[in-house]
């Protein structure tokens, strides 16, 4: 059976982490044998940390390299909003790098497509026995300084951006679907987008509302829908794992998390094997 690997990592926020930790994580993709890698966002948050570790881990790989936004990688600075740096600013560093950046742009290795998101909370993560409405959660985005309140400067609400995240992955997905050389695809999410992924604490108020800025799963059902997807990495919070999430009657989703912080960096090897002739 055929399959492609895809080294996802994410979560290195640059300046936090130890350097000697980036080091080895780069050395280990190096000789992990991926035929791509995808770094899955919050990489860091000033253009310096950014081109420095594109250039190194360009260095140091010969497949090719692609970059998925996370909220961090988004927070503005300078003069340069987060609106610029989603659609101009960030595209423009991955391209004088060597990377692609992959929202909007998918990537095609061999047969495997490969299409990355943000997927931005839309709130939908939030614990479903808690009976929290809209409004506890705009206030508490607010009251307890969720990163994005303070340093994300776009106009939009979170559901516009989700929408944008969900219209655009659907658009890439469409676009690989069409390609008779593509014959499975790998998505890569910044924010998780199944329910396993979410870390949750019944009972925990705070953590209910906490949940709700930890990932989409609007998104998450979205992909359940698509016959070609045959795995999803998504990275953003610090435990990682792995699940294989059944849909009759379509084939089943392998589904993982990086499990990536600045404290222990790491990375999963996505394994797309390639589907029988007759599926």
């Amino acid at each position: 059976m055929s399959v492609t690997t895809v080294a996802i990592t994410s979560d290195l926020l640059l300046g936090a982490a130890a350097p000697l930790s980036i080091h080895s994580l780069v050395d280990t993709l190096a000789g992990s044998g991926a035929e791509a890698v995808v770094l899955a966002g919050n990489i860091g948050e000033n253009d310096s940390q950014i081109a420095q570790f594109f250039k190194k881990i360009r260095l140091a790989v010969s497949c090719p390299v692609a970059f998925v936004p996370g909220n961090q990688d988004l927070f503005y600075r300078n003069e340069t909003s987060s609106e610029s740096l989603l659609n101009n600013h960030l595209p423009a560093l991955c391209q004088a790098n060597g990377i692609q950046f992959l929202p909007g742009n998918p990537l095609v290795v061999g047969s495997l497509g490969i299409v990355g998101s943000m997927a931005w909370y839309d709130y939908s993560a939030a614990d479903p026995t808690a009976g929290l409405s809209m409004e506890d959660h705009v206030q508490f985005r607010q009251d307890r300084n969720v990163p994005e309140a303070l340093r994300i400067d776009w106009g939009w609400s979170d559901q516009e951006v989700a929408g944008q995240s969900a219209r655009l992955l659907e658009t890439d997905i469409g676009k690989l679907s069409s390609q008779p050389a593509v014959n499975r695809i790998l998505v890569v999410t910044h924010f998780p987008v199944f329910d396993w992924q979410i870390p949750r604490d019944p009972g925990n108020r705070l953590a209910a509302l906490r949940n709700a800025y930890e990932g989409n799963l609007n998104i998450g059902r979205q992909l359940m829908s698509h016959p070609l997807v045959r795995g999803v990495v998504s990275a953003h919070v610090p435990h990682g794992g792995c699940r294989v999430i059944h849909r009759d009657p379509l084939a089943p989703i392998p589904t993982w998390l990086v499990g990536s912080s600045p404290d222990s960096p790491g990375f999963v090897l996505a394994r797309v094997a390639k589907p029988p002739e007759n599926s």
